[in-house]
């Protein structure tokens, strides 16, 4: 069965039991790299219009790639769009990441986007996401449950804002972005320390009040480990480029292979 079709919402059930659901960002726009991630245990792939070169057409094959596994597959939009929110739901994205969601205001708009109303103000256009209108009345019928609304956490303003942000009915996941916030506080690169620990325990304790999903990228395996024992429940472990580049260094150490420090590759 093409997953396009599977309109049950058991990544959403799972988190808010408690269950942590992983997943990666996809930056290549590869719908062959997608594959190849698919082919893992992981929960849910998102594809990061944010931080690559994507266009619409490398989206729309992604998502076709990735309907033929049991994954969930996700979006990342670049900017606070309405129109961006809506076209990736109606290619069939099960899932759409807002960035830089600093007050509740944004909150409100943002995951408006993702629902039909009278709970939000989708516009109704699902042609693939209806099965190219062979199953409209059924997605109609349960998009809105079946859909994540994601926003991110990734400023000082946002975390201050994490209880109004919370409060918002429409959200499903509060998702931290380590390395913007940390920006924000004036230490670029640097992901740990008091600053971010309190920051975290803040949204933490925000979607724990008006039970919503905590989520968070993690930049190693150590703070992955980390953030699940904290609390979070939906887990970014890194991004495809990341990986592979993380493969081909663990290949090449285990052959005795290593850059030297001009760049060259040295035994």
């Amino acid at each position: 069965m093409n997953m396009l079709h599977d309109l049950e919402d058991r990544l959403h059930a799972r988190a808010r039991r408690g269950e942590a659901v992983l997943g990666a960002f996809l930056l290549s726009g590869s719908s062959y790299v997608a594959e190849v991630m698919a082919h893992h245990p992981l929960d849910w792939l998102l594809v990061d219009l944010e931080a690559s070169h994507a266009s619409p057409q490398d989206l729309l094959h992604v998502l076709q790639a990735l309907n033929a596994y049991p994954v969930t597959p996700m979006v990342r939009v670049s900017a606070h769009d309405k129109h961006q929110v809506e076209a990736c739901l109606d290619l069939g994205a099960r899932g759409v990441m807002i960035p830089k969601v600093d007050t509740r205001e944004q909150a409100e708009a943002a995951a408006g986007w993702c629902l039909y109303p009278p709970a939000g103000t989708r516009s109704v256009n699902c042609i693939r996401a209806s099965g190219y209108y062979t199953r409209a009345k059924e997605y109609f019928d349960r998009a809105n449950r079946a859909v994540l609304a994601i926003v991110q956490v990734e400023s000082g303003e946002g975390v201050e804002n994490a209880p109004d942000i919370a409060a918002v009915d429409a959200v499903d996941v509060l998702f931290v972005g380590p390395g913007d916030l940390a920006a924000s506080y004036g230490q670029t690169g640097i992901v740990t320390g008091r600053r971010m620990d309190d920051a975290r325990k803040r949204v933490l304790d925000a979607c724990r009040v008006h039970g919503k999903i905590p989520g968070i990228f993690a930049h190693s395996v150590e703070s992955a480990g980390q953030y699940l024992e904290e609390g979070f429940r939906f887990v970014a472990i890194g991004n495809d480029v990341k990986f592979l580049g993380a493969g081909l260094d663990l290949y090449l150490n285990r052959l005795g292979v290593a850059g030297g420090s001009d760049g060259r590759v040295t035994r």
